[in-house]
């Protein structure tokens, strides 16, 4: 398997953490190559061709079966479409699985060299791992011939809901800030928050343009009522999810974001927006509540909504946990990518879950 380190944050690396916990490595014996580390660009550039001389004698000595890359746009599609170049070369077939909410901005912003070797690796793949319909009609109006699968993220779902609280004051905000996460649009929501819900409480937890965004909260002075935490993980995050009586993703890209599952998960009502493949598992208004990207008042208006209504609060948070629990849980998500590793001539998996 091929994807980003553990150290690392953002979205493949919380996926790949739960097939660990899973026990998805040990059933095929997996061994994990990192083509990416945050760091210095000369470092970069050692990982990957680390990775890449590991990767060819792993294929020439034929102790690969399968390959699994994780794969983003633009440098992580590269990285990993050279490994797909390599296990074609070696007659090995490899699942190319795209987390990525820009994939049609990247491969539009490509020339035709560009696209066509996009191309080649989709068609090439003996499974693209699409997150959503959405996303295998996308990949699927790029590469026809690509032979597509449909696997969730996977997310942890309790035995039960925690009980909801109320009044419901504490906003959370999980993810890189940037101006395509809609960060700047959430924070430019908060004074209308605060006049109709003055105690409200907005956790805004992630790294990215974190002075920009403390800036433009004390130019609005709404400082009193927005607490940055920095990025979070682990327990820390498990922390923040317990806390929050309303999850708030703003953004303008995404494919499928793990915060609004853990979210789901969590019991925790959600306001969104309707972007990427977030509408194929959150109904407005059956699910969470969505909104149009940069549309601040309407964003505002969700919010001031959901923290006064306990009663649209219960409802939707019971269906969203309801849903996440039948399509994104571990077993629900473990037994679709067996299907895939089964169908590409691997073993049946024996899978013993390190967490339910």
């Amino acid at each position: 398997m091929v994807g980003t380190s553990f150290q690392a944050q953002g979205g493949i690396t919380s996926v790949v953490r739960s097939y660990v916990d899973y026990g998805i490595f040990d059933a095929w014996g997996i061994n994990y190559v990192v083509t990416y580390e945050k760091s210095a660009k000369l470092t970069q550039v050692r990982v990957m061709c680390a990775a890449l001389w590991r990767i060819f004698w792993l294929l020439a000595l034929g102790r690969v079966s399968l390959v699994h890359m994780h794969s983003a746009s633009r440098g992580s599609f590269w990285r990993k479409s050279l490994v797909a170049g390599m296990a074609w070369l070696f007659r090995v077939p490899y699942v190319f699985h795209i987390h990525s909410g820009e994939f049609p901005v990247f491969y539009g912003e490509c020339g035709p060299r560009g696209q066509a070797w996009i191309r080649w690796v989709l068609r090439h793949a003996g499974r693209v791992v699409a997150l959503t319909g959405h996303w295998q009609r996308t990949i699927q109006a790029i590469e026809p011939a690509a032979r597509i699968a449909l696997v969730g993220n996977p997310v942890h779902v309790p035995g039960a809901l925690a009980p909801l609280r109320e009044p419901a004051k504490t906003v959370l905000f999980l993810g890189r800030m940037q101006l395509k996460k809609g960060i700047f649009d959430l924070v430019n929501a908060i004074p209308a928050v605060l006049a109709a819900v003055p105690d409200a409480h907005f956790v805004l937890a992630g790294d990215g343009e974190l002075a920009a965004a403390k800036q433009r909260v004390a130019e609005l002075g709404v400082g009193h009522a927005v607490e940055f935490t920095g990025w979070v993980d682990g327990v820390k995050k498990q922390a923040l999810l317990e806390r929050a009586d309303l999850f708030v993703l703003p953004s303008y890209f995404e494919a499928l974001p793990v915060g609004l599952l853990e979210a789901m998960s969590s019991g925790i009502p959600i306001v969104s927006t309707a972007v990427g493949g977030i509408p194929d598992f959150i109904g407005h208004e059956v699910d969470g509540m969505l909104v149009t990207p940069g549309a601040v008042a309407p964003l505002a208006a969700a919010m001031v909504a959901l923290l006064g209504d306990a009663g649209m609060r219960g409802r939707l948070r019971e269906h969203a946990f309801g849903r996440v629990g039948r399509e994104y849980s571990f077993a629900a998500v473990m037994a679709q990518l067996q299907q895939i590793y089964v169908e590409l001539g691997e073993p049946v998996g024996a899978i013993v879950p390190k967490r339910a």
